[in-house]
């Protein structure tokens, strides 16, 4: 007989909040803020099929394939490998994870009256991994072996006891000044406290009863899945874009190229096309790729399903881009639903130097927020995080120079003029200016120049992000990518994120909306006068 749907509702919430304090755990217990501030991490309960049946809030792109470490795991060491206390890390960009070395997944096996019942998992951002650069974020590096230590289904826990020589040889090749041994420790425990929330569960309501529970919510979600694919106009619909170079050759562009076909309520994504994988770090593993469209046709050895040993840790740029274009490719066939391009590049921003008051290397890691695009009955929202990293957040300024107390932050605020004129504005960009009191080493990734964000229906394209430094005797330099770059004492580092697209021609939009955007300081007086043919007195 089949469960109630009360019964499968609360079984549900149960798995769900389980996931939830795994979230919270992580965030309490994390030592580097890029986790505990940035959110830089995922996690999720799974079956013994590997099928997700819970999750946190977390990254998208994480939450979308953190089951194929664990895959990846049975397949290389099978299913007999997992015992009960049991912990693996994995981190190969090759086969289960997808992106960079720095995002390591963590699973722990979850067994009921001995038999093995399902997964928890964690993955999250490690602020250094190794290799030549501190942080492990480079833009020059032309293999993996560049970018920091690889794990390969590593079994970190050996019922319940922790391998002190897997420990040794994490503790030996990375700079340990970066915390991410506390982080290790934050990952443990996220994992201890999955595993007890799901033996709650299966204690109160019974292995089965919770199995039976889980295969009929997850049906139900694929009816609905495909009654919205059903909606949409049968058909293939296409998009091409292009990001700005693989950080070795600086003058080549690097081809996006994506075809989706709608058909009786399946929907497959074929990148064939796209550039073969690059020589720099701008490639990504086919399981990230998979994440974010999940059935797809994806050519091997390219960009978007990078081999052995190209390099992955800018494999964001690619995914980002890739998931754009696919609201630009359906946008004729869902004109009213979808939206103008995004800023497309969280720019990481990633400072080191030696803290004045420890004498030890510090490590500060930034993510920033842009512009989306407009919507075809709403302007775009400003100060958001891309759709890939839609749940992680900016660093708090406090946070920032209380940590690191060479480092100023003089200005945070919307970028003026940034979102793309039409019927609907797009969204802004932010403007952060950092002062430098001492000698440190920046490492800058932009992108989307190639590619800016576009508008839709009429709108025009939004800002470019964008660095200016500025010396004290006022000369100014531009980066766009650079390892390492020296920030002398008492220059100040603007970073200006890229803005969204509009959406319909800027002729038809509201004047009094214009004269609001000028009084609120979101377009100039100029710009409303030239984009607009609205003439306001103001700045």
């Amino acid at each position: 007989m089949a469960l109630d749907p009360i019964t499968v509702e609360v079984i549900r919430a149960a798995l769900n909040a389980a996931a939830e304090r795994m979230r919270l755990t992580m965030i309490k217990t994390a030592y580097n803020h890029i986790i505990s501030e940035s959110l830089d991490f995922g996690c999720a309960i799974f079956d013994a099929n590997v099928q997700m049946i819970a999750q946190g809030i977390g990254l998208p792109v994480f939450q979308g394939h953190l089951g194929f470490p664990i895959e990846a795991t049975i397949q290389d060491r099978g299913l007999e490998a997992f015992r009960e206390g049991d912990i693996f890390i994995h981190n190969d960009p090759y086969t289960g994870n997808g992106n960079h070395l720095n995002d390591v997944a963590m699973t722990a096996p979850v067994f009921w009256d001995g038999r093995l019942t399902g997964f928890v998992s964690v993955k999250a951002h490690w602020s250094d991994i190794g290799g030549p650069v501190p942080s492990s974020m480079q833009v020059g590096s032309r293999e993996f072996r560049q970018e920091g230590l690889r794990f390969q289904s590593v079994r970190l826990l050996s019922r319940g006891e922790l391998n002190e020589e897997v420990m040794r040889l994490i503790r030996g090749n990375i700079r340990t000044e970066s915390g991410t041994l506390k982080d290790v420790q934050a990952m443990i425990a996220v994992c201890r406290v999955g595993e007890a929330s799901f033996h709650e569960i299966l204690g109160r309501y019974g292995r089965e009863t919770v199995l039976e529970a889980t295969a009929a919510y997850m049906a139900q979600s694929e009816r609905r899945t495909r009654a919205a694919l059903a909606a949409v106009p049968a058909g293939t619909y296409r998009a091409v874009g292009h990001f700005d170079n693989d950080g070795i050759t600086l003058d080549t562009p690097v081809r996006v190229a994506m075809a989706i076909e709608v058909r009786d309520g399946h929907m497959t994504v074929d990148f064939t096309g796209s550039d073969a994988q690059v020589v720099g770090p701008f490639n990504c593993g086919d399981a990230i790729t998979i994440s974010a469209c999940r059935l797809l046709i994806v050519p091997r050895r390219s960009v978007l399903a990078a081999e052995e040993p190209a390099p992955t840790a800018r494999y964001y740029v690619p995914i980002n881009l890739l998931i754009e274009l696919g609201l630009r490719a359906l946008a004729d066939a869902l004109p009213h639903r979808i939206p103008a391009g995004a800023y497309g590049d969280q720019m990481p921003t990633i400072a080191f130097g030696t803290h004045p008051q420890t004498g030890r290397l510090f490590i500060q890691g930034d993510l920033n927020a842009g512009g989306t695009g407009a919507r075809p009955a709403y302007d775009g929202e400003s100060a958001m995080i891309i759709f890939a990293g839609s749940t992680a957040r900016n660093n708090p300024v406090e946070v920032v120079e209380s940590r690191v107390p060479s480092m100023r932050i003089l200005k945070y605020g919307l970028r003026t003029d940034s979102g793309g004129a039409g019927k609907f504005r797009g969204g802004l960009g932010i403007e952060r200016v950092y002062q430098f009191l001492a000698p440190t080493f920046i490492t800058f990734s932009l992108e989307r120049k190639a590619t800016p964000p576009w508008g839709l229906g009429g709108g025009r394209d939004g800002a470019v992000n964008g660095v200016e430094i500025t010396s004290p005797d006022g000369s100014v330099r531009h980066v766009r990518k650079a390892t390492q770059h020296p920030i002398a004492a008492g220059e100040t580092v603007c970073i200006m994120s890229g803005g969204g697209g509009g959406w319909g021609p800027p002729a038809e939009r509201d004047p009094d909306a214009v004269r609001r955007d000028v009084c609120e300081g979101y377009v100039s007086a100029e710009a409303a006068r030239r984009d607009y043919g609205v003439l306001v007195d103001g700045p």
